[in-house]
């Protein structure tokens, strides 16, 4: 089974800063069709990829609009250049910290999460993973400034693991999930996304065996968060932090932290 570059990026989180939206609460929410054209370079995707997300969301919208609805379906859509998709450059953007690589992706932004702000949390258990060992990285919180793809299902990952490869496997606890499979092109994958800005605690990290190497994290509530309460997302925060390094406390008390299972 194969799974898009999105499930296997984690090792590109360098943790740089969460970045800066600017006036992000106040962005009109426009048509996909109208946000589509300020991506520039990628209004090649119109014909082949907006036009398709909105046929296949238009009678599977639920409490969306179409708009909202295929904007969601358009990050999950594969392209034949894994670095063309949507949903990399767009982490790419986020990731990079710098607010002009941002700017264009403001009104697709604003549908996007617009969207997800309807959908309702998920708590429990996704999973998420990279190519080789990352788990030096670390030690103690971090932050994950893109758009966070894991799964639900754990034989999902599984499944896509090549049998000489070596993994980090994220075993994640999230409060603020956002399950996005039925507007997904790939349902049967079970996809969990987390909202940038999401901030995670590590709980253990351990050799499993068979070159699978584990990293159990809990999800911490953030004010920097790219919120599915909040609409808006304002308040960077200045200082840079990498995952091997210890982060102030939150302001809000995190959750009790779950047993690790032996």
């Amino acid at each position: 089974m194969t799974l898009a570059d999105r499930f296997l990026d984690a090792d590109q989180e360098l943790q740089r800063r969460l970045p800066s939206i600017g006036d992000f609460e106040n962005e009109p929410v426009v048509s996909l069709e109208e946000a589509a054209k300020k991506l520039q370079s990628l209004t090649y995707l119109y014909d082949y990829k907006v036009v398709p997300a909105l046929n296949k969301m238009r009678h599977l919208r639920e409490s969306l609009t179409l708009d909202e609805a295929a904007a969601i379906h358009l990050y999950t859509m594969w392209h034949q250049r894994a670095d063309s998709a949507i949903a990399i450059q767009l982490n790419r953007a986020l990731r990079s910290g710098d607010a002009s690589h941002i700017k264009r992706w403001l009104s697709y932004l604003k549908l996007f999460v617009t969207g997800l702000n309807k959908l309702p949390p998920k708590k429990g258990t996704i999973w998420r993973f990279t190519r080789g060992d990352i788990t030096a990285r670390f030690q103690n919180e971090c932050i994950w400034s893109g758009f966070s793809s894991c799964t639900g299902t754990k034989s999902v990952m599984t499944r896509a693991f090549d049998p000489c490869g070596v993994y980090t496997v994220f075993k994640i606890e999230c409060i603020n999930g956002k399950s996005i499979s039925n507007y997904s092109e790939r349902p049967d994958q079970d996809e969990v996304l987390l909202m940038p800005g999401t901030r995670l605690r590590v709980l253990d990290k351990y050799y499993q065996g068979d070159d699978i190497h584990m990293v159990y994290l809990q999800e911490v509530e953030s004010q920097n968060q790219l919120s599915p309460y909040r609409p808006s997302y304002t308040s960077p925060m200045n200082q840079s932090y990498r995952t091997d390094q210890g982060l102030p406390s939150p302001s809000i008390q995190p959750s009790k932290k779950p047993e690790v299972p032996q």
